[in-house]
């Protein structure tokens, strides 16, 4: 994927998500861990973490995008697999393919369902 694909999905999750991006910020210094990969240069890319933790130390910041791709399945309906099953207490993904339109779509489901339970508003 190139860096501006990445940007233009970090500003469409931003929309179809507002209540998880709410603390978004645009990063305008550095390029995102994608775009240095590339040697491109693209700025102005929407992030979140970044800062400093309770010790001053710095903390990892992401595109908007990475950090979807990365926790996806946190938010999802997704229900959890039972106690005994090796991954006990993880979300239960099977049937659900990862796909660049279906992630948007589940961060628009996420996001009805934020809320519809009073998440916002």
């Amino acid at each position: 994927m190139k860096a501006r694909i990445e940007k233009k999905l970090s500003n469409r999750l931003v929309q179809l998500n507002p209540t998880l991006y709410r603390r978004a910020w645009i990063d305008k210094d550095e390029p995102s861990e994608l775009a240095y990969e590339q040697r491109t240069r693209v700025s102005h890319v929407r992030s979140v973490g970044g800062g400093t933790d309770y010790w001053g130390e710095g903390q990892d910041a992401y595109t908007v995008w990475a950090d979807w791709k990365m926790n996806w399945c946190w938010h999802g309906p997704f229900e959890e697999y039972p106690h005994e099953h090796n991954l006990a207490h993880y979300p239960n993904t099977e049937g659900f393919t990862p796909t660049t339109r279906n992630l948007l779509k589940l961060a628009a489901e996420c996001e009805l369902a934020a809320v519809a339970a009073g998440g916002r508003r």
